[in-house]
């Protein structure tokens, strides 16, 4: 069942901390009804740390194998199908080729995140994501990615949900709160059936305009405030629907980015 929660203009941000033997990784504000962060539990003072995961670069090398040139090849044309719908005026850029992620995590109307580069400003980014929730009727959950992370925690968060893009942006000088970004045009919503479920996911950030396709088609376009700060850490991240069981867990692979220059 969808509730209101994440439709409303102004949403709680606290901070979670999980430490582990292997890394640490960081937690983002819950989704609920806003709330002073003055408010939150005791972890909230604390200062949370990020991994960074390793970049690798794909493309190009001296001897390319058949498939990972094809997999280049793909990807380029559809920088190049972007270009011509008028996303951006130039198609030159640089190309990785991004480790996968795995979460999974059960805490209702939360989100985490692992960061993977710095100081991006202009980029395509295509992922495919497979997700699982233990609830038959979760809150909005899925896979997704932060863009523009500031070291004060200022981002925008963007999530695949079965039925519909779940758009956020976390701005201090705005209160401290997250709150989810409006479409200028296209529906914003999807209709992604099966548990697991799997789409083809794509994010296309230039000059305060973003887009997103979902298994190649367009699903919506989102103008940010001239004043934005959008240059800074991507991240991998997932939003949680339920705390039962397992929670969510998500699998996002073949990830791929072209850096606009």
């Amino acid at each position: 069942m969808k509730k209101n929660r994440l439709n409303s203009v102004w949403l709680a941000v606290v901070t979670l901390i999980f430490v582990s033997l292997a890394c640490s990784s960081l937690q983002a504000p819950p989704l609920s009804t806003p709330t002073a962060a003055s408010t939150s539990t005791s972890t909230s003072t604390s200062v949370p740390t990020a991994t960074a995961l390793p970049i690798n670069t794909l493309w190009p090398t001296e001897t390319p194998n058949l498939a990972a040139t094809q997999v280049y090849q793909d990807f380029y044309s559809q920088v190049e199908d972007y270009q011509s719908k008028g996303y951006f005026s130039s198609t030159d850029g640089t190309y990785y080729k991004l480790d996968d992620y795995s979460q999974s995590w059960a805490q209702i109307n939360w989100f985490q995140w692992s960061t993977i580069k710095q100081t991006v400003t202009n980029f395509v980014l295509n992922a495919h994501f497979r997700w699982s929730v233990a609830s038959k009727t979760p809150e909005d959950s899925g896979c997704g990615f932060l863009f523009g992370l500031q070291s004060n925690k200022d981002y925008f968060a963007v999530f695949l949900d079965r039925s519909r893009i779940v758009f956020l942006q976390h701005r201090l000088a705005l209160g401290n709160y997250a709150y989810e970004v409006g479409k200028t045009r296209g529906t914003g919503r999807v209709d992604i059936g099966g548990d697991p479920s799997e789409a083809d996911f794509s994010l296309v950030v230039n000059d305060h305009t973003v887009y997103v396709h979902v298994n190649k088609d367009f699903i919506g376009q989102y103008s940010l405030a001239q004043d934005a700060v959008t240059e800074g850490q991507l991240a991998y991240s997932m939003l949680s629907g339920t705390n039962k069981d397992y929670g969510t867990k998500c699998d996002i692979t073949n990830v791929q980015l072209w850096e606009l220059k």
